[in-house]
């Protein structure tokens, strides 16, 4: 009876990939859409050459998107550019309104289901596991980073007057390096060395150490989140104690805790729904309440 609540439920991962494919497709498509297209380059809109105007405006990337008029910025964008510029710039407070209420209810889905950087070192892991079967690669840990970073960018914004943050933050790295492919034909040696050290840290050293213990956005995403409404609820008569969930989640943080009433990070989980869509007896699901704990 167990086994029939998880077959006739829809699976979370099938959905969450449809969101990150497009969202990537959207991000190639962006510098190709915008009015900068690839044959103008900026030497020849010095000279005056200026191209036709294009007729749908599409700007910016997951740090800050503008479509045709319609701005959405990431809080953290907000967050970086008051530590920088010491004002509150209310275009921008405004843009971020929507993704800042979607991590309040939802919690940093952002990591899970939009962030392309994410989205890549997840198919990753696939990989990393493969080498490791080989003995190739190693298996470490090290301190969570993220709000310590965090932390000391926006100090360096308030000193040297520069948005800091938006340098280090792995998904905006790469929409610049898009930008750059597609519009200047060339890359940046930071940026891709950067984006490059990140995977090679994931296959080789630490599994999703980006998003786990470096990312200082989705640090921020995690705080902002922390008493989110939306969280992975256990049904405690249909538990099995399997630990497939466990097994399963990226960052570790063991969901069967939840069967034996023990401390859960709710606040480093970012709502993916790998353990839920492994679990045989559809004991883990999705539940819309406002928790007391975390």
């Amino acid at each position: 009876m167990a086994t029939s609540h998880a077959t006739a439920r829809f699976k979370i991962k099938p959905y969450r990939r449809v969101v990150q494919v497009l969202l990537l497709a959207f991000l190639v498509y962006v510098p190709i859409g915008s009015q900068n297209p690839v044959d103008w380059a900026p030497s020849r809109i010095v000279q005056g050459q200026i191209p036709e105007p294009a007729a749908f405006n599409l700007t910016g990337d997951t740090w800050a998107l503008e479509i045709n008029g319609f701005d959405l910025a990431h809080p953290l964008a907000f967050l970086d550019t008051w530590a920088s510029g010491k004002v509150i710039y209310l275009p921008l407070f405004v843009s971020m309104l929507i993704p800042l209420a979607l991590t309040l209810v939802l919690g940093r889905v952002f990591c899970s289901w939009l962030c392309p950087v994410g989205f890549l070192l997840e198919l990753n892991m696939k990989i990393r596991s493969a080498l490791q079967k080989l003995g190739i690669g190693w298996k470490y840990t090290f301190a969570d980073l993220r709000y310590p970073i965090l932390l000391l960018c926006l100090f360096l914004a308030i000193v040297l007057a520069i948005p800091v943050l938006s340098l280090v933050d792995p998904p905006h790295t790469f929409g610049r390096e898009l930008m750059n492919i597609f519009t200047h034909h060339q890359v940046t040696f930071g940026g891709i060395g950067f984006l490059l050290g990140l995977l090679l840290l994931d296959t080789f050293v630490v599994s999703r150490a980006c998003c786990g213990k470096l990312c200082p956005s989705g640090g921020g995403l995690e705080f902002l989140g922390k008493k989110r409404l939306l969280r992975i609820h256990l049904i405690q008569d249909r538990c099995i104690e399997c630990e497939k969930c466990d097994d399963i989640c990226p960052y570790e943080l063991a969901p069967m805790n939840l069967a034996q009433q023990r401390d859960f990070n709710w606040a480093k989980c970012d709502n993916c729904g790998l353990c839920r869509d492994i679990c045989p007896t559809g004991a883990l699901e999705y539940s819309l309440k406002l928790f007391s704990q975390g």
